[in-house]
């Protein structure tokens, strides 16, 4: 997934506030999605905030693609899906994601913690108009370039290369399903002698 040409940190830092976030028209069908329709509208009127309705061409990909390298910060709130390929995106641009949502399940965060290159808000606090804005506004200049280093590091663990190469996207869920085998095999085996077959979860 080649992204091209990132910024380099100074340059970002000394653009404005620039979160870049998109919105896909058919994620209303959940309540996630919903959320995303509210904050489209609460960030309608931020002239620093570039968020997007889009659908997935081949010419909005590539606009998408660079507002994500000249962006401080990316909007990624939760959607019909766990995690989306925004994310992956984001962090590959060196994007420091603006991840909402209550609950979210983050690809490989066995391995990768996310607390050092991305900022969470919930619900919540993403629909009160005006915090999140000014939350980042005020966000240290020194903590975001520590995270825009660590995402230069670690952002190869999300690039998908054919033929796939050593620490990347595809290694990377391999390496998921060879750590989550043992448990699912463990289970099966247990679950074929056991008479009441969930008594291991609860004696834990």
């Amino acid at each position: 997934m080649g992204m091209g040409k990132t910024k380099c940190c100074c340059d970002k830092w000394l653009s404005p506030l620039n979160i870049f976030g998109t919105h896909l028209p058919r994620t209303f069908r959940k309540d996630e999605g919903i959320v995303r329709l509210k904050l489209a509208k609460i960030l309608a009127g931020y002239e620093d905030v570039h968020y997007e309705r889009s659908v997935a061409t081949g010419e909005n990909i590539k606009a998408s693609s660079q507002g994500m390298r000249s962006s401080k910060f990316c909007l990624h709130p939760a959607g019909d899906t766990p995690s989306s390929c925004r994310l992956f995106d984001a962090i590959v641009s060196h994007c420091v994601p603006v991840i909402v949502s209550d609950q979210i399940e983050l690809p490989f965060e066995d391995e990768i913690d996310y607390t050092r290159f991305s900022i969470f808000y919930s619900f919540k606090e993403a629909l009160e108009p005006g915090y999140m804005v000014k939350q980042l506004r005020d966000f240290p200049k020194e903590k975001w370039m520590e995270m825009w280093r660590h995402l230069k590091n670690i952002s190869h663990h999300f690039e998908f290369q054919y033929p796939p190469k050593k620490e990347d996207a595809v290694n990377m869920l391999w390496r998921q399903v060879k750590h989550k085998l043992p448990a699912v095999k463990l289970a099966t085996h247990r679950s074929r002698r056991m008479k009441i077959p969930d008594w291991w979860q609860r004696k834990r």
